[in-house]
Order: C-alpha cells, then sequence, then structure tokens
C-alpha cells in the first residue's frame, strides 16, 4: 500500500470514484428501474410510488450543501467509505426488512442524504488529484451514473423477474461495500482543505443549480419511467428494462468519448451541454407516442443526448474550483437532486391525470429550458 503523503495513481483514484458514485445513487435508480414490480407488491399508484422515487432525491436536496461543506473537512476517503457503508446497510434493510412502503421509503431516504455527501466528496477527490485529463475523470466518474441506470435495467429480467426485487438491493449492497474497501485503499490527501475556498460566485453557481434543476427533472423522469412507459406503449416488461439499459448504455458510450476531448474543448462545457440536451429533448418528446418501435428509437434518443450534460457541467465546476469542489458541487447538486426529486411526483401525477404524452412532453419542454439556463450561465465555467 502507498505511503500516506505518495500522491495516488490516475487510474486508481478514478476508478474508487466511479465505483463509490454507482454504489451511492444505485437505489435510486434501482427504485425506477424496479417500478412495475415494487409498485405491485405495495399495491401503490404511479402518483404514490413517486413518492418512493422522490424520497431518495429530497433527501439528497437537503443534504447537499452542508455535506458538501463537510467534505472540505474530513479527510475524503474516509467521509467516502462511511457514506458508503451507510447506504449498503440501508440497502440491506430493505431487502430483508422493508415489509411496509413507509419503510420502505425511509430506507431510501437515508441513501439518498447519503448519496448527496457520496457526490460532492468524490467530486473534491477528483480536483484535489490534479490530475492531468480532468476532463476525462470526469467523464468516466460521471458515466457511473448511467451505469447504475444500466444496472437497474439489467435487474428487471436478472433478478426481479426470477428471484424477486428484494434481491436486487441486496446485491447493490454487496457491491456498495466492495466500493468502500476500494476507496479505503486510497492514500490520504495532502492538500489543505479547510483553506480551501471556492471561486465561482454565488449569483453563478446558483444559476448553474437552477440550470441543473431542469435538466436533472428531464433526466429523472427518463430514469423513473421510461420502464412503465415502455410497458404501457405495448413493450414487455422484460425488453421495457432491457431498453433502459440500452438507453443507459448509449448514455455511457457518449459520455466517454466526450471525454476524451473535453481537456481540449474550445468551446465552454455549459454551452455544449445546452446543445446536446436540445438534441434528447426531440427523443423525450417522441416518447410520447404509443408505438413499441418509437419508444424504442425515443428512448435512444432521449439519453444519447439528454443524459450526458453532467459530465459538461460537473467538468466546468470542478475545474474553476479544483480544491473547492465538495463546496461549489454541493451548491450546484442541490438544483439536480430538487429536479429529480420533482420529477418523479410531478410526472406521475401527469401520467394519471393526462397520459404518458401529455407528460413526456412538459418534459421536454423543461428540458429547453434548462439548456436555454446553462446557455445563459456558459461564459463563467
Amino acid at each position: 500500500m502507498p505511503a500516506a503523503s505518495s500522491p495516488p495513481r490516475s487510474e486508481t483514484v478514478v476508478a474508487a470514484a466511479v465505483l463509490a458514485t454507482v454504489s451511492s445513487v444505485l437505489p435510486g435508480f434501482l427504485t425506477g428501474g424496479l417500478a412495475v414490480q415494487i409498485s405491485e407488491e405495495f399495491d401503490v399508484s404511479e402518483s404514490i410510488y413517486g413518492w418512493a422515487l422522490g424520497s431518495f432525491f429530497l433527501a439528497a436536496t437537503f443534504g447537499s450543501v452542508t455535506l458538501g461543506r463537510i467534505a472540505q473537512r474530513v479527510p475524503v476517503r474516509i467521509m467516502i467509505s462511511v457514506l458508503v457503508l451507510i447506504s449498503a446497510t440501508s440497502q440491506l434493510v430493505i431487502a430483508a426488512f422493508a415489509n411496509s412502503f413507509a419503510l420502505f421509503i425511509g430506507c431510501l431516504a437515508v441513501c439518498g442524504f447519503v448519496n448527496a455527501g457520496n457526490q460532492t466528496a468524490v467530486n473534491l477527490l477528483l480536483g484535489q488529484a490534479k490530475l492531468s485529463r480532468l476532463g476525462l475523470a470526469v467523464a468516466v466518474k460521471q458515466s457511473g451514473m448511467p451505469g447504475a441506470s444500466m444496472l437497474a435495467g439489467l435487474a428487471v429480467p436478472a433478478v426481479a423477474l426470477t428471484v424477486g426485487w428484494r434481491w436486487a438491493y441486496a446485491i447493490a449492497a454487496v457491491f456498495a461495500m466492495m466500493a468502500a474497501v476500494g476507496v479505503r485503499r486510497l492514500p490520504t490527501t495532502t492538500v489543505s482543505q479547510q483553506t480551501s475556498r471556492v471561486v465561482s460566485t454565488r449569483h453563478e453557481l446558483v444559476l448553474a443549480a437552477v440550470a441543473g434543476a431542469l435538466l436533472a427533472f428531464a433526466a429523472g423522469a427518463l430514469n423513473s419511467w421510461t420502464v412503465t412507459s415502455g410497458v404501457d406503449a405495448g413493450l414487455s416488461e422484460g425488453v421495457a428494462g432491457l431498453m433502459l439499459s440500452v438507453g443507459a448504455g448509449s448514455g455511457i458510450a457518449l459520455r466517454l468519448a466526450w471525454g476524451f476531448h473535453l481537456d481540449e474543448m474550445l468551446h465552454r462545457p455549459f454551452a455544449v451541454a445546452a446543445a446536446t440536451v436540445a438534441v434528447g429533448a426531440l427523443g423525450m418528446l417522441l416518447l410520447g407516442f404509443r408505438s413499441p418501435p418509437a419508444h424504442v428509437i425515443a428512448t435512444l434518443l432521449a439519453f444519447g443526448g439528454g443524459w450526458i450534460w453532467p459530465v459538461f457541467t460537473n467538468f466546468g465546476i470542478v475545474r474553476r474550483n479544483p480544491d473547492a469542489a465538495g463546496a461549489a458541487t454541493g451548491v450546484t447538486q442541490m438544483g439536480v437532486y430538487g429536479g429529480v426529486f420533482s420529477a418523479p411526483l410531478i410526472t406521475g401525477w401527469l401520467i394519471e391525470t393526462q397520459g404518458y404524452g401529455v407528460m413526456w412532453t412538459v418534459v421536454a419542454a423543461l428540458a429547453i429550458a434548462g439548456a436555454t439556463v446553462a446557455w445563459r450561465v456558459a461564459e463563467a465555467f
């Protein structure tokens, strides 16, 4: 094991960042991917189930700023590993003891709260590592988000339809424990975290948070209802879950492809994010058509364009605030979590009252609004 003062290798840092990212956000994505099976067992409607989807991100909204500041004062590897283990414990409770919908929501809220702290700490880890290819590192780390969604989609045919949905959370808990071990093996940082200051102004960070809220609303709707919307359009449960994985896979490929060019890119990251979201919004609009072939094509377009923006926004924020990335992204991520929290609640109500067609139209419109705000704040990052 390296000495405490020796800098960690780039590959080690990025691998730990990806493991921690996937393991802490996976419970939220599992709740979306397994919506059909879980809602049937607890006998709740889409609008009520939206609270389960939202509880994860509501808790993250409340924890983001505070835990982001704490990340600046606690050794990063210790904070990440402890939070990931708390998430693992909560998922084991879901798997073994969550016999009521209220307990299920409570455990998800715990997972969401610690996820907020984990994401800001991982961003700080990347910023402090002084990586020569920060853009690529952020892209790889952000690929963990659609990676978690892809795993959630695969969990439908591979786990939920074979041994039951609870086993998906049990497996995710084991994965989280493995991530904690990997993070603990990192050497301690030599950066003085307490003296690091945020470079971006409060106004810039708030605008970035607003853009993130709108864009995350659209992304949250994609994760929450792609499977159930596919089933409603005529796809089987297994195929609909598989399409969630395929859509997420396309997001991973595009995030990584962009990552190789981020560090040399001449355009502002937020401006590129706005352009890609405009493409994804078209796919979201097409999801409203109740046709299996249209749903398949629209899923690829929506995920490919509408789910890669976090690579650009997080890269811009971390690059601007490398030694205070925890505090800076704590502010911006609050907007992201707020958007993802409200998405299943509002869209669930829209589905029940207006149908999937209207819901996807609203989601596409909000994605365009978020792209507009991102374009406006692009010069700051």
